[in-house]
């Protein structure tokens, strides 16, 4: 057994056994797919274990997440922060090896992945922002994006939208090994995924190369670099390999793709495959064989480092823009002209038409600033002026054109934030959330700093009717962990809500925005105070007593205007506070004390406002009485027309305050 051979062993063995240990998992791919991994991380990436952050280190993703004991393995083997021990704890609470990978650069975990397809769509997005980079600093930025693939991702409607755009783009530096094993859970491919893959990626714009032996590192190595020489399209290698590979009973069957192999069968699996060590027993030779990727990555970051220090002497503006990029940092007073507009007073304004402002006065000051749209440039506002559209001619355009296609775009935007160097946007309709729901929450599990931007916000937009007009994607979008979602009732508060959103770095942030033209707010008069306000989530923006009020309401975006009619309406005969809460999460973090003194624990009555479902705003009102909401779909008809239909009139708040009050 020649050492390639033994590494590979000992990679299918390492993840057999933390799957035998956990009494669950995924042992089957790790076993068909162990050839590959070898390869990439032995043969072919530039990659640096002992600084997994090396700025121009090829990117790795393992799409089919599943197979996370293979990347534990191959990780620990070439000399990232794994230890034999944390391989032990596979899947154990509070462990570095959980049941799928969870980003984690520091490990070498690039994205988070598992549910299927995510990791296919990342990675075109790390793509994009490689070849961002690499067309204005080519002589110091040059890196690829790997992945492995399986059926389930090509299945996965997320892939096909982002395949067709990496095709459509050109991104020569994607090469995706597709380990073609012919299996799922409920069985053969035969049962529900009998396509060409190949023809369809061909048509897609891909280089294909197929019927690869997964099993052959040679034939592996010699595919891989041909796939590197073709720099105007992404490559599908098709990998041919074996499920559960080495298992007598197992191999090729859905039996070894989700659950241990067991004591009996590892043993003539090892009996197989020749392997005379035990439990997690490393052979040496293979450990120090697979360690040389250290040495070699700390040669290649020095080499780098070297060459960036002299390239930077010569031309010093160009490369201090570059370690903006590499570092995310943003010029001084980047938020003085977004500041500096927060009281200019104008005719109504959708809150849409804001967050177009607010881009296009961030833009000069952050170069890194990119994004687009699901094909609604124009609807969203979502275009950076003076810029050109990012394409195979234009690499160097800020504006996406991602397409029709919403999960897509989520995906990818997520692959552009992981990548680390630019801060990216994407805009479609609030209620087409729900077409990219998987992406936006694994953002948020991941800690990226995507920027969701979901315009036409409510029923006030009005005559495209109920298909378009979302009830419950608001609420819907609260719900998800670690996800800041602003609903801002101005000008003002939208440029606040992009002031927190370019701020918050470890966090992806939601703006919910109108499509109908909103009036300033009464609110602070301060700049300095109205961000500390804002900061906090929620802030007082009409009361007529400095006394606790008799009653409180609660509301956010459109609404709030509506809201302060009603309140001076009723301001004659009651003690009334208004509180705009333009961000939940924000205001929950904040302390008891401040938390009282925006909503007083014995004020009597507590109205919440918000065109939407009324689910969650019980946790404020304190009771379902006092909550207006919409609990039904919506309708066709002119904006106006709905929101006094539907009550959220200044009038018909009124009237419902009144029902409430009795």
């Amino acid at each position: 057994m020649n050492i390639e051979e033994k590494a590979i062993n000992t990679l299918r063995f390492l993840s057999v056994d933390q799957v035998n240990s956990a009494n669950s998992g995924h042992p089957g791919a790790p076993m068909g797919a162990a050839p590959i991994a070898y390869t990439l991380f032995k043969k072919i990436m530039n990659h640096s274990p002992s600084n997994p952050r090396f700025h121009n280190r090829d990117r790795f993703i393992l799409s089919i997440g599943h197979a996370s004991a293979l990347l534990y393995s191959v990780l620990h083997l070439t000399g990232y922060n794994f230890g034999i021990n944390d391989l032990k704890k596979f899947r154990k609470f509070g462990s570095k090896t959980p049941g799928h990978p969870e980003r984690d650069i520091d490990l070498g975990i690039e994205v988070t992945t598992g549910p299927l397809g995510q990791g296919f769509a990342n990675g075109v997005g790390m793509a994009i922002s490689e070849k961002m980079m690499s067309s204005k600093y080519k002589n110091i930025i040059d890196h690829y994006i790997y992945g492995i693939v399986g059926d389930g991702d090509l299945q996965e409607g997320i892939s096909s939208e982002a395949a067709s755009l990496a095709g459509t783009l050109g991104l020569g530096k994607l090469v995706y090994i597709y380990d073609s094993n012919g299996i799922s859970i409920d069985g053969s491919n035969d049962l529900a995924f009998t396509e060409n893959v190949g023809d369809r990626f061909k048509a897609y714009g891909w280089e294909v190369f197929e019927n690869i032996d997964g099993l052959s590192v040679k034939q592996l190595e010699e595919t891989i670099n041909k796939a590197k020489s073709n720099l105007n399209q992404p490559t599908l290698i098709i990998a041919k390999t074996t499920i559960g590979y080495g298992s007598p009973n197992k191999s090729g069957k859905e039996s070894s793709h989700g659950e241990p192999l067991g004591e009996d069968e590892t043993k003539l699996a090892r009996e197989n495959l020749k392997w005379k060590y035990s439990e997690f027993e490393v052979p040496e030779d293979v450990l120090e064989h697979m360690n040389e990727s250290i040495l070699s990555g700390k040669k290649l970051e020095a080499e780098w480092n070297s060459e960036y220090k002299e390239l930077k002497s010569k031309n010093p503006d160009m490369y201090d823009e570059l370690d903006k990029l590499l570092n995310q940092k943003m010029s001084p007073n980047w938020d003085k002209s977004l500041l500096d507009s927060i009281n200019n007073t104008n005719e109504p304004e959708a809150t849409r038409a804001s967050s177009g402002v607010s881009i296009n006065l961030l833009k000069d000051h952050m170069p890194n600033l990119i994004g687009g749209s699901a094909d609604l440039t124009g609807s969203t506002n979502t275009e950076i002026k003076g810029s050109k559209n990012f394409s195979k001619i234009n690499p160097d355009g800020r504006n996406i054109k991602f397409g029709v296609r919403e999960h897509g775009m989520g995906g990818i935007m997520n692959g552009i934030s992981a990548h680390g160097n630019f801060r990216v946007f994407g805009g479609t309709f609030l209620v087409f959330s729900d077409y990219m729901r998987g992406s936006v929450r694994l953002s948020a599990l991941s800690n990226l700093n995507s920027i969701w931007i979901f315009t036409h916000d409510s029923i006030g937009l009005g005559e495209d009717g109920p298909t378009h007009q979302p009830i419950s994607q608001l609420m819907s979008l609260r719900g998800i962990p670690n996800l800041n979602v602003y609903r801002p009732a101005d000008k003002k508060e939208t440029l606040l809500s992009w002031h927190m959103a370019i701020t918050t770095l470890d966090k992806p942030s939601a703006l919910i925005l109108s499509r109908q033209g909103l009036p300033d707010i009464e609110s602070l008069s301060d700049n300095k105070l109205t961000l500390e306000y804002f900061s906090k989530g929620a802030y007082i923006c009409y009361e007529n007593t400095k006394d606790n009020p008799e009653i409180i309401f609660l509301s956010t975006g459109s609404e709030v205007s509506e809201t302060i009619t009603a309140a001076k309406h009723l301001s004659k005969s009651y003690k009334v506070r208004v509180v705009s809460m333009p961000c939940w999460d924000l205001f929950d973090n904040q302390t008891e004390d401040f938390k009282n003194k925006i909503i007083p624990p014995d004020t009597s009555k507590i109205i919440s406002v918000e065109a939407g479902i009324g689910l969650g705003w019980q946790k404020y009102t304190r009771n379902n009485d006092n909550i207006i909401s919409i609990e039904s779909f919506g309708a066709s008809g002119p904006g106006k027309e709905l929101i006094n239909s539907f009550g959220f009139s200044s009038d018909r708040i009124i009237e419902k305050t009144k029902l409430i009050l009795r």
